[in-house]
């Protein structure tokens, strides 16, 4: 990792090809015919196999060529990795596998064959960097270009150090699609106490940001000061679990394999403990060496192969190069998860037939496949997905039920529709409706006043209700409605399967609602008739209210006929006797008034409480409703609410069945 500026040019020329030549790897020194090639250095690409031959174009270091042979040509020389010379050239026929025809209308183009290494076979490793403020400002964008899926990037050092790049570099990889990280340069050199380590990995997660989508946090261990085996490890036990304690999320280590070895007693229990992601760091091998009994056998999950890399995008300096283990970032994610639903989530089949749910995935970070199942199926019924295990966004659930041997009984059934994948399981509840062929039957609707909502000026909210039974279910209601004897309307319902509207009718006018229903098999009923009523109103100043107590009338252009009254008095009342088969009181709400009792027949019916933290008028603070029309005396009394003691009463508003 690049914690200081380390020199990687030679600042040597390329003899004879006038390239400027940068510090590598050793150049190779055996090469077979009509392979791939990758370039230790910048590399010119000539027309003929000559020094002097048309500068066709210059690749740079790490460039992948397709050389079908050589060939004898002019000498060259340069200092590339080594100083190296020679009159044998390439003949390339692909650069980074676009044909050199293509990239420069030529069959084949030449380049000094002591200039390449043998390119090692395309990794099943996904690749990736870590960087920090040495690299500079980064083109994430042509990063992921070059085939870099992930970034790692160095957020603190210490307590109180945040990396001048961090949230750039956090904030261009992120946007560019690349996963994740930042990590923490440990510094147990500065404080070697449990506490210190406690207070470095509180300020890493402060800065850290971590957001749905990171791959975990990091502690690099690179300095350990002058601490022991068992002095380090309890150190950085204490980061870990701080950290996990304020994310949540497992961290993962950075260490060389002599580190670990040298320096935490090549001990194995972090491992054990459940800090399994291990970033391994040993460069120009094969493969990895991994301490602590191969990670407590879990092995490595991030390997950093190269200490300088050259990556497109990433012009200061060379960078760190790293592979993933694996193909899938999802294990490692934080926030990675899935959700499983069903829209629609209710679905019908008469007996024999089948229904299908379409069942969405919504992943969130998460790539890995998902196996479907369900529970809860009725006697008789089967089920299938047509892709029981997906690593897509969705599938379809059909339920076939059963008209023959084991019948499947009509009904209405809870089905779990399971998703499972990476260890995670999520549910989402359904409901299968098999269906017979009779038609629902349907209660006649009935109408009454409500509260909650506002009186209008010559109208009021009337709710009618209707429901409908039937082994199948219900999929649809009409509702019609006639005004004073004239022709039937069609009422919009909310949905098709509401049981209930408001809407604000006439004082005086006539109203009736007709209703019925059709069952999941199209089986419609017949139309069923509520009563007629109507709706009546009766203000304040109406003989037919009484008072009793000190009342105040107020008038205002916002109630209902232009005033109201309202008491203070604790006690005072207002008293209504009228015939009907519903009745509602219509107030005042405001942040001055008060609560009052009210009172049906002389039973205390309820506890009404005219407060609102702004004001509102109109209002309908209580109603009740009976089956039939008779005579009734609503009473209302103020309790006496202290500090806001005021009570109003507007009008009254009573259905009359007729």
């Amino acid at each position: 990792m690049h914690r200081v500026a380390r020199p990687r040019l030679l600042g040597a020329v390329a003899l004879g090809l006038g390239m400027a030549a940068t510090l590598l790897r050793p150049a190779a020194t055996a090469f077979a015919a009509t392979t791939n090639y990758a370039a230790n250095c910048p590399v010119n690409l000539r027309g003929t196999a000559n020094t002097s031959g048309a500068l066709l174009a210059t690749i740079s270091t790490d460039t992948v060529v397709t050389a079908t042979g050589t060939v004898a040509g002019g000498s060259w020389s340069a200092t590339c990795v080594t100083a190296v010379s020679g009159s044998s050239w390439y003949t390339i026929t692909a650069v980074s596998g676009h044909s050199v025809s293509s990239l420069y209308g030529v069959g084949v183009v030449y380049a000094a064959t002591g200039l390449f290494r043998v390119a090692p076979p395309p990794s099943t490793y996904v690749e990736g960097i870590d960087v920090s403020g040495w690299q500079g400002t980064i083109d994430f964008n042509q990063v992921k270009a070059a085939g870099k899926r992930f970034v790692i990037a160095k957020a603190t050092e210490g307590n109180g150090f945040t990396d001048k790049k961090y949230l750039l570099n956090k904030a261009g990889a992120m946007a560019a699609g690349l996963a994740f990280t930042g990590y923490d340069f440990a510094r147990p050199d500065l404080d070697g106490t449990t506490a210190g380590a406690v207070a470095e990995a509180d300020w890493f997660v402060s800065q850290l940001g971590l957001v749905k989508g990171m791959l975990p946090p990091t502690l690099d261990l690179e300095t350990h000061g002058t601490l022991g085996v068992t002095a380090l490890q309890n150190w950085v036990g204490a980061w870990l679990d701080e950290v996990y304690a304020k994310t949540g999320f497992r961290p993962m280590i950075y260490v060389s394999p002599s580190f670990w070895s040298n320096y935490l007693g090549n001990t194995r229990k972090f491992a054990d403990a459940g800090y399994t992601i291990l970033w391994i760091a040993h460069w120009f091998v094969a493969n990895p060496t991994v301490p602590a009994s191969n990670w407590g056998g879990h092995g490595w999950t991030f390997w950093q192969y190269d200490d300088c890399g050259h990556v497109a995008g990433i012009t200061t300096g060379c960078v760190d190069l790293d592979r993933f283990h694996f193909t899938d970032f999802t294990p490692y994610t934080f926030g990675a998860d899935f959700a499983v639903s069903a829209d629609p989530t209710s679905a019908t089949a008469k007996q024999g037939a089948a229904a299908s749910y379409p069942v969405s995935i919504a992943r969130t970070f998460f790539t890995m496949p998902v196996s479907l199942s369900v529970t809860g199926l009725p006697p008789g019924a089967t089920a299938t997905f047509d892709t029981p295990s997906t690593t897509g966004t969705g599938a379809t659930l059909s339920i076939t039920t059963s008209a023959s041997g084991t019948v499947t009984p009509v009904g209405t059934y809870p089905i779990t529709i399971t998703g499972a994948g990476n260890g995670l399981t999520h549910n989402t509840p359904a409901t299968l409706v098999v269906t017979d062929g009779t038609p629902p039957a349907v209660a006649h609707p009935r109408s009454q006043l409500t509260t909650g909502l506002t009186l209008g000026s010559s109208t009021t909210p009337v709710r009618t209700l209707w429901f409908a039974s039937d082994p199948s279910g219900v999929s649809r209601y009409w509702l019609d409605r006639s005004q004073n004897g004239g022709s039937w309307t069609q009422v919009g319902l909310p949905t098709a399967t509401s049981t209930t509207i408001v809407q604000s009718l006439t004082f005086g006018a006539t109203y009736r609602y007709f209703v019925k229903a059709s069952d999941p098999g199209d089986e419609v009923s017949a139309w069923f008739p509520g009563t007629t009523f109507k709706p009546l109103l009766t203000q304040q100043t109406s003989s037919a209210v009484t008072w009793g107590g000190s009342w105040v009338t107020n008038s205002s252009s916002a109630v209902s006929g232009g005033s109201l009254r309202y008491s203070t008095a604790k006690g005072a009342s207002a008293s209504y006797r009228f015939n009907g088969s519903s009745i509602s009181w219509v107030g005042y709400l405001g942040p001055t008034r008060g609560s009052a009792a009210v009172y049906i027949d002389g039973v205390l019916k309820a506890t009404i409480d005219e407060y609102s933290p702004s004001y509102s008028a109109r209002a309908i603070v209580y109603a009740a409703t009976w089956s039939v029309n008779a005579t009734h005396t609503i009473k209302i009394v103020n309790l006496g609410t202290a500090g806001h003691s005021r009570v109003d009463v507007d009008a009254f508003v009573r259905l009359v069945l007729q």
